[in-house]
């Protein structure tokens, strides 16, 4: 009975800091708006949307993204998707969407670092305080001031280090639980999942070297590849799918890397929170320093932290990955984005320190150092968000610093008000924005493709009404006479067309498509309907039962076996 009241008592600091955080926002009314805003809430109110009327459609947008058509969630995290759709639904308004959400995510947050650095056999009086602070830092703020989805990365990348941790502490691989943790974690973010590779090189390497069984640990490892390959294959299998008849427009390339490290414009990674800062300096010290006293296990983490520590700055000469367009590095676009691994091992290894003082008997010093590091943390992020809020409340036009949206009304209170009505679609119609990420690229390449976005997709789309019927997206329009116009769609390798009862195709020159993919038809005199449909063929359904098994069957596994050690 003690340890479920411990155990309760740990939960509800977890809980009670993680409503502290959200609190701000909810007395103040407020709202912040970052730039890659629009992109996920046209990602969500999609799904949300399939799941009120019922029309599922996996790959093509057919209520976000102005029902252009275009896949976006197929290739960014689908099934997460559809739980921030659910999630968006039960909050009604995106006001409350807000603060729901950094709710949900401050507490996968908190208790996955808590459970992370009790895994490292990191006191509970130190773990709590820590996994709080980690909640103050710019890696899972990053979804409070700018929308930023590497949060939802942060948040779970510290469950996904316990496999690691196990397999150099105690030497335990657990091939259904390493599989779990990593197929997660790409499931709702790839490059957190790409990052998270990297960290596991150190801890593995040092197990295999001193493993007294490799031959049983390679294959505890090969069944956790293939098992992971089994949970994610609606991912990578779609991907190779699509792009093996496409050529996609990806996200740009940033060829200014090295002014988006955190030693410069990514600063406020850095100084989000101060203590943060702080921690770092003295960690570079005290491990250089203690370097032949640490176990295995913190030498591991500490390699991690001086890498990507380096990986973040611009001591790194990111201007050559830029000028020889080194692909495999380019696709990071912002050095800032390395900083999540490093405030992850920061939080680990001054954790650890602060055990070790606790064992020394010095426990009036940690707790003073505790006490600080959480407060000015706390404070620090409670002074900004409250600056932001008053900046909403007071502000005539909020969103005019943010780039290449498109507003479609100059009443600025419209735009205000629509995030707090319960129409959702309001502020999607108001608010616009030109990102050709994941459009099919036709006739080359160009260096147009927002300002074509634009033309073809944002300026067009008034003139077309759009409705979705039996997963379907349906367009209708009225034509003044017989020619050939651009319909506000994008048109992939495997987009089915129908117009006015006949399906039309590209090989038979029936219609032609633009450099972003939009079709060009032939419309008649009078009312036209489009039909547009989506066929990937008969291998997917196969693929989706069969991913649906596995999780299910590995899920059940894992309850199983909780359930038996509470029994004990």
């Amino acid at each position: 009975m003690r340890s479920f009241q411990k155990h309760l008592l740990i939960g509800g600091c977890l809980f009670s800091f993680s409503i502290l955080l959200v609190l701000p926002q909810y007395f103040s009314g407020g709202i912040i708006l970052g730039p890659d805003f629009l992109f996920h809430y046209n990602r969500f109110y999609d799904t949300a949307m399939q799941i009120k009327t019922g029309n599922f459609q996996y790959f093509i947008s057919t209520y976000g993204f102005q029902q252009s058509g275009r896949i976006v969630n197929a290739l960014y995290g689908p099934i997460f998707a559809y739980l921030q759709g659910l999630l968006l639904l039960l909050s009604k308004t995106w006001y409350n969407y807000q603060i729901f959400s950094r709710l949900l995510l401050n507490i996968i947050a908190s208790f996955s670092m808590y459970f992370l650095l009790r895994t490292g056999h990191i006191r509970i009086r130190v773990a709590v305080p820590i996994a709080c602070f980690y909640l103050t830092t710019f890696s899972i703020q990053d979804w409070t001031f700018r929308q930023g989805f590497t949060s939802w990365g942060a948040a779970i990348t510290p469950l996904a280090l316990i496999p690691a941790f196990k397999y150099v502490i105690n030497h335990e691989i657990n091939s259904i639980k390493l599989a779990l943790c990593v197929a997660l974690l790409l499931q709702v973010h790839v490059l957190s999942t790409i990052l998270l590779v990297i960290t596991y090189i150190p801890f593995f390497a040092y197990g295999l070297l001193k493993s007294t069984s490799l031959k049983k640990d390679i294959l505890k490892i090969s069944n956790a590849i293939f098992l992971f390959l089994l949970l994610t294959m609606n991912i990578w299998t779609v991907l190779l799918a699509i792009t093996h008849s496409n050529n996609l427009i990806l996200p740009f390339t940033n060829r200014h890397m090295y002014s988006y490290s955190v030693t410069e414009r990514g600063s406020y990674w850095l100084f989000t929170s101060i203590p943060l800062t702080v921690i770092i300096i003295f960690l570079f010290y005290h491990s250089i320093k203690k370097w032949n006293n640490y176990p295995p296990f913190i030498k591991s983490c500490s390699i991690n932290f001086f890498i990507f520590s380096l990986l973040s700055t611009s001591l790194f000469p990111w201007y050559l990955i830029t000028k020889y367009q080194i692909k495999t590095l380019e696709i990071f676009q912002f050095p800032f984005r390395f900083f999540v691994i490093v405030t992850i091992f920061a939080c680990i290894l001054f954790a650890y320190f602060l055990s070790n003082q606790l064992s020394k008997g010095n426990d009036k010093q940690v707790y003073v150092i505790i006490l600080l590091v959480v407060f000015v943390g706390f404070s620090q992020t409670m002074t900004l968000l409250n600056k932001k809020y008053e900046k909403w409340m007071t502000s005539n036009r909020p969103l005019k610093n943010l780039s290449t949206l498109v507003f479609n009304s100059k009443n600025d209170s419209r735009i205000h008000n629509s995030l707090y009505s319960t129409d959702l679609t309001s502020l999607l119609n108001l608010v616009q924005k030109k990102t050709p990420d994941y459009l099919p690229s036709y006739h080359g390449s160009t260096k147009k493709n927002y300002e074509l976005y634009g033309h073809y997709i944002i300026s067009d789309n008034s003139r077309f009404t759009k409705a979705v019927h039996n997963n379907t997206l349906v367009i209708t329009w009225y034509g003044k006479k017989k020619k050939i116009i651009s319909i506000p769609i994008i048109k992939y390798y495997n987009t089915c067309l129908i117009l006015n009862g006949r399906k039309i195709m590209e090989r038979r020159r029936q219609y032609c498509v633009t450099k972003i993919g939009t079709p060009l038809v032939t419309q008649k005199k009078g009312k036209n309907t489009l039909v547009v449909s989506y066929n990937i063929g008969n291998w997917f359904l196969p693929i989706m039962y069969l991913i649906i098994i596995t999780w299910i069957s590995c899920l059940t596994y894992i309850v199983l076996k909780l359930f038996r050690r509470f029994k004990k």
